[in-house]
């Protein structure tokens, strides 16, 4: 329990654990007198037993529970304890969240079956603490549970802070006040469809809200299958305090009772009516306003994030051509359900953004490289199921007297190289030169599992609960090909609507499942656009984009914005140069002042020849993973989170797409829509130069 308490589970500690519970044992053994909780045993027990007994009941009954207690642990004292996976997974404050977490999980699935409902929620707090002190016990409750999950083991996990009386009260203390909040049953003009109830959050002047004309229109997540909007109102109440809009957040319907593609239909529907009625169906439009279009920015989270792709999907294949919305905002999306181990080499290339120029097996190239490989290369570690080297695990146990940990690729002798055809190699000269994206070609593409399967441990998202969610969401009557139906896959989506999105913002967690999936449709939406504006360049004698090799090296290099941040579980005292030197030398302090004026310049020049690119954002937040919105009373980056997504929310509405317009909002075309950040800070983080602590 303690190393959880402090984030960190670590041997060291639990080590430490268990010489202070036999120190406090022995201190109370040896007082003369029962210690105050005690009391009560010593009285019982000298009434009942004859006197003159040289050793107390309750001495007796608190030495032997501590001998087990010590058994129990022997392995931590003796330093033969197992590898901690999760060590350097997340960061402390994500990792108490989830031990907080699974602890809620496992009360309420034990008081789940209890009658009546006053009595289940009592009990099912009970349960909570009892599983946050025997932490063990409640990760394997929670463990078993998942492996033959339901329906109602979801929906009982997933809704306990709107169904508990206690939980709900917390949620409505971390709320915003709103001066309008209220529930709209809206009816759908499409035939077949039910109506939708949404959540109407305003936070300004009650006496504005009818002539707001700046619109959040939310899907929220919830696996497909639970969690309405009212599990997300904290957040929810936030954005509409920092925007000044009015949030709606629509309640659609969950599978498996409305299986695919019903959600989907339902969404449209209902920004089809928003958008026809002025608002006026939700309550928005008077006399002084009615005749102003809305301002609408969509946002989803995880599978709201597909749903929100979907719906932006049907508004541009639709034939009545609804207004688009100003921006859409994407927080931990699922934009794939095709669950695979391995990721394709293209995809490897675009979520490394390797330069096209470095030739393979350079030298160059594994230097440009390796802050990037990281966590990609399963051979360069220890354990090839381990993410990085610090966790491997086996160096931190006491009983290891190895002095260093060998890797997987110091044991290979042998090692077989595929020959190359000389055709291919001058083909590949000849598309690095005339290449109009930077991902034609890599130097080094490792053998890369996807995020599914490299975050495989995760604590709040496992591949249990993806499988029941997919398969429960697709219905009975459905055989989807995965590689094609973009409604069901987003990732998958032709270029020719990719190309017509509008601004996108994506917000993901670095240790998410689904960060692969938030990097490659990032790629895959930037890469429409600028083929799109290559197309439409041509076709006025605009000279297309050329990448050579001066500029794609420094591009995939240069990731510093000026200062590096130290977290909780970061040593607070490390300064720039002594981090310099796990860093490979392109990514060095030397001549940064340079290296950012020629950045700079290289960007005016894209967005002088490159007007038509929308602005593409990705923030990954280290030391996270899926679902850290909803953490949002017990996690204090969560708050942070909803300001910034709330701030995004705010620029869309108010410049919209004229946000493209903007070089400051647009990302160079050397990281895929990737944010720049600080390499010696994602270095020190275990991470691959992608992840953004949120300073």
């Amino acid at each position: 329990m303690l190393d959880h308490i402090l984030g960190k589970p670590s041997a060291s500690v639990r080590r430490a654990q268990v010489l202070l519970t036999v120190a406090v044992t022995v201190l109370l053994v040896r007082r003369k007198r029962a210690p105050w909780g005690l009391r009560w045993i010593a009285r019982w027990t000298a009434r009942r037993l004859a006197h003159g007994r040289r050793v107390s009941l309750w001495k007796a009954a608190l030495g032997w529970s501590t001998a087990l207690y010590v058994i129990r642990h022997m392995d931590d004292l003796l330093g033969l304890n197992a590898p901690e996976p999760l060590r350097e997974y997340y960061s402390r404050s994500f990792y108490r969240a989830t031990w907080i977490f699974t602890a809620l999980d496992a009360g309420f699935w034990t008081a789940m079956s209890v009658r009546p409902k006053a009595l289940r929620d009592i009990l099912s707090l009970v349960f909570t603490l009892y599983y946050l002190v025997y932490t063990d016990r409640g990760v394997e409750k929670v463990r078993k549970v998942r492996a033959l999950v339901t329906i109602d083991h979801l929906r009982v996990s997933w809704n306990k802070g709107v169904d508990n009386p206690a939980l709900r009260l917390v949620r409505w203390m971390h709320s915003r006040p709103l001066t309008v909040h209220r529930r709209v049953t809206v009816a759908l003009d499409s035939p077949g469809l039910a109506p939708v109830e949404c959540h109407v959050m305003y936070a300004g002047a009650e006496a504005d809200f009818a002539r707001c004309r700046r619109v959040v229109l939310n899907f929220p997540g919830g696996g497909f299958v639970s969690m309405g909007p009212a599990c997300h109102s904290d957040y929810l109440s936030a954005w509409a305090e920092r925007t000044q809009a009015v949030v709606v957040s629509v309640d659609y319907a969950k599978a498996p009772e409305y299986p695919y593609p019903y959600a989907i239909d339902q969404c449209y529907a209902l920004y089809r009516r928003l958008v026809l009625s002025g608002g006026k169906c939700v309550g928005l439009g008077d006399s002084a306003g009615a005749q102003q279009p809305l301002r609408i920015v969509m946002a989803g989270d995880s599978a709201g994030g597909n749903i929100t792709a979907s719906v932006m999907f049907r508004i541009l294949e639709a034939p009545d051509r609804l207004p688009h919305p100003q921006g859409i905002v994407f927080i931990y999306g699922n934009f794939n359900v095709d669950i695979r181990a391995w990721m394709t080499a293209d995809e490897t290339r675009t979520l490394l953004g390797a330069p096209a120029s470095v030739p393979l097996d350079s030298k160059a190239s594994h230097e440009s490289l390796a802050s990037l490989v990281g966590m990609r290369d399963h051979m360069h570690h220890e354990s090839p199921l381990a993410v990085t080297n610090a966790d491997d695990g086996y160096h931190n146990i006491a009983a290891n007297a190895k002095p260093r940990p060998l890797y997987l690729d110091d044991r290979v002798r042998v090692a077989r190289r595929r020959p190359l055809d000389p055709s291919m190699v001058q083909t590949q000269i000849q598309d690095q030169i005339t290449a109009a994206t930077p991902s034609s070609a890599v130097g080094y593409v490792p053998l890369a599992m996807t995020s599914t399967f490299t975050y495989f441990n995760d604590r709040i998202l496992s591949p249990e609960m993806m499988r029941a969610m997919i398969i429960m969401y697709i219905g009975p009557n459905t055989r989807p090909d995965f590689r094609s139906d973009y409604y069901l896959s987003p990732l998958v989506a032709p270029d020719r609507l990719l190309e017509l999105f509008p601004p996108v913002y994506f917000m993901c967690g670095e240790k998410d499942p689904m960060v692969d999936e938030t990097v490659l449709f990032a790629a895959r939406i930037r890469s429409a656009k600028q083929k799109r504006g290559a197309s439409d360049g041509s076709s006025h004698g605009t000279r297309p984009t050329v990448t050579n090799a001066t500029t794609a090296a420094s591009s995939s290099a240069q990731f510093y914005i000026g200062s590096t941040d130290v977290s909780e579980d970061e040593d607070a005292g490390g300064s720039h140069s002594q981090n310099q030197q796990y860093l490979p030398r392109s990514l060095r302090m030397s001549g940064l002042q340079q290296q950012q004026q020629r950045r700079k310049k290289q960007q005016e020049q894209h967005y002088n020849r490159a007007s038509h690119s929308s602005a593409i954002r990705v923030k990954l937040v280290a030391g996270m993973s899926h679902g850290f919105m909803q953490m949002y009373a017990l996690l204090p980056e969560s708050k942070r989170v909803a300001n910034l997504l709330g701030d995004w929310l705010d620029e869309l509405l108010l410049h919209g797409h004229r946000v493209a317009e903007n070089p400051a909002n647009t990302l160079p075309a050397g990281h895929y829509g990737l944010e720049e950040v600080s390499a010696a800070d994602m270095v020190h983080r275990r991470g691959h130069g992608l992840a953004d602590p949120l300073s």
